[in-house]
This record gives C-alpha cells, sequence and structure tokens, in this order.
C-alpha cells in the first residue's frame, strides 16, 4: 500500500514540516502573549522570541517549498531548483502567488516581533503605545494569511467553499493547540505555583473551544476528502491519516490527564517535575502529529483528489 518516498518527496516533506512548525509557533506565541502572560515581561519576551524564530523557520520552509517544485519540473537535479528563468515563471503563477503570501506572512510576523521584543527591553512597560497593539495585531493577520493560503493549495483547492473555510479554521485551532505547549513548558520553570495554575486552568477552558473548533473543522473537510469510512482501511491516505487520529487521541489523554490530575495537583518540586514531563511527551506526540499531517499534504493525497 505505501511506496518509500524519494529524495524529493521527502525535501517536500521538510518543506512543509517547516512551515507548519513556524505557522504553530506564530499562533502559540500569540495566545501565550495575549492569553497567558499575566503581565509577565519574561514570559511576553519569550513569546516574541518564540513568534520570531518560528516567522524564520517557517520562511526557510517557504522558500525551500518553492524551489524544490522548480527543481521537480526542471528535472535536473539540485541544480535545477535555482534555475531563474523557471522560478520567475513559477512565481506568475498560482503556486508562485501562495508563497509571496506565505513569505510575506513569515516577515510580516518575524519583523512585527522583532520590533515588540526590542520595545519591551526598552520600555519598564508591558504594552507602551497604541503602535505595540498594531504590531501585534499585524502578527494575527499573518497567521490569517498563513490560514487562507491553505485554500488555494492541495487537496483542499478543489472542495467546497464550506470545506476549504473548516480547513482554515482547523488549520489556527490546531496551530494555536500545538504552538502553545513549549511556552507552557518555558512556564513551567515558574516558581509562583499559584499563578502557574491559575494560567493552566484557563488554558484548560480555552482548550475545550479549540478542540471543538478543530473537531468540526475536521469533520467538515474530511467528509469530502474521503468518499466513504473505508477509506481509511483501503487507501494510503485514509491509514496515514487513521494515524494521525491515534496520535491526535493520545495527545488529548495526556492533555486529560494534565487538566484534570497534574494542575490540580500542583502543589511543590515533584508535581511540577511530572507536570513538565507531561508537557514534554506532548510535545514529542505534537511533532509526531506536524509529521503525519507534512506526510498527508505533500506525499499521498485522497482518491479522486
Amino acid at each position: 500500500m505505501f511506496t518509500l518516498p524519494d529524495s524529493w518527496e521527502l525535501a517536500s516533506l521538510l518543506g512543509k514540516l517547516l512551515l507548519y512548525i513556524g505557522a504553530a509557533s506564530i499562533a502559540g506565541g500569540c495566545l501565550g502573549a495575549w492569553r497567558y502572560s499575566s503581565a509577565s515581561r519574561q514570559f511576553l519576551a519569550f513569546n516574541y522570541s518564540y513568534i520570531l524564530i518560528g516567522a524564520v523557520i517557517g520562511f526557510q520552509g517557504t522558500v525551500l517549498g518553492f524551489l524544490i517544485q522548480v527543481g521537480l519540473i526542471n528535472d535536473s537535479g539540485i541544480n535545477g531548483m535555482f534555475d531563474l528563468d523557471m522560478i520567475s515563471i513559477l512565481m506568475e503563477t498560482g503556486l508562485g502567488d501562495v508563497t509571496f503570501f506565505r513569505l510575506l506572512a513569515f516577515f510580516l510576523a518575524a519583523a512585527c516581533s522583532l520590533f515588540l521584543r526590542k520595545n519591551l527591553q526598552r520600555s519598564d512597560k508591558v504594552i507602551t503605545s497604541s503602535l505595540d497593539q498594531l504590531m501585534f495585531i499585524l502578527i494575527l493577520v499573518a497567521l490569517l494569511l498563513l490560514a487562507f493560503s491553505h485554500r488555494v493549495t492541495g487537496h483542499v483547492s478543489v472542495l467546497s467553499l464550506t470545506a476549504q473555510v473548516a480547513i482554515v479554521a482547523h488549520f489556527i485551532a490546531f496551530a494555536a493547540w500545538i504552538g502553545c505547549l513549549l511556552p507552557f513548558l518555558q512556564l513551567s520553570r515558574s516558581s509562583d505555583l499559584d499563578s502557574l495554575r491559575y494560567t493552566l486552568k484557563r488554558f484548560g477552558s480555552d482548550a475545550i473551544a479549540i478542540l471543538l473548533i478543530l473537531f468540526l473543522g475536521g469533520v467538515l473537510m474530511l467528509l469530502e476528502l474521503l468518499s466513504s469510512p473505508k477509506d481509511l482501511l483501503s487507501t494510503p491516505y485514509g491509514v496515514a491519516l487513521l494515524g494521525k487520529f491515534i496520535l491526535v487521541f493520545a495527545l488529548l489523554v495526556v492533555a486529560a490527564i494534565n487538566k484534570f490530575v497534574l494542575v490540580p495537583a500542583l502543589r511543590g518540586s515533584t508535581s511540577v517535575t511530572k507536570l513538565r514531563t507531561s508537557i514534554r511527551y506532548e510535545l514529542v506526540l505534537a511533532s509526531m502529529i506536524l509529521i503525519f499531517t507534512s506526510y498527508l499534504s505533500t506525499i499521498v493525497g485522497p482518491a479522486g483528489h
């Protein structure tokens, strides 16, 4: 059922994986700075740096993905990736438009997060001006650009408007959920257990809405991507998708343990250590889910699409 991906496919998977990591960093960093910073300058600085690094990673992944498409069309090895004539031609196509908007989004997120990080260092206030607020809004605009770019690429581009809107919502919710894990791991190093417990409880409440959007968006999309439930077992795309579902379920189990067991039990260093270990497990599962998602969007596709 499965065939080993060739070198071009693996390179495409890497480019898409870097793009997803960048988007998750932007979504998680924004959510962390907005909802869970509690005016902590240290945590805000971490989130701005997190957005900046993620934007740089996503920018590189977008460039890599575009150059790989150039190389595939030229079919002349690595040198074919840098054919200026073919690059110019592809920049006039839909692929070029999507690449441009993704690069613009990552550049915008990087520039604005760098501005906010520098301004935070220069000021004794968390939010110093309306310009800071504008920079934050522009980072959110960058995230929306990344999300909407998925409407016109890959398998989703041939689906109905409802399914395309669903993938946008699904993308943002998933990016925000897994993107928050690294900031929470950083937050768990705080010595203020009361603040940590309050923040994580707040995320637990927010996660209900995030997961609802994630679930509804995924269902609406899959109703059109899969011709029948049997595709989950009879097609490479379905089997890979089933593997992703299992990982998401495992991530939900670990998240539930955090919410209902570990967070309420935060009392001392031992309980904090257990929480950090659990968050690290979540990060491992999230990384595997991103790899599966990259595989689904680059190497295999649903039957009939």
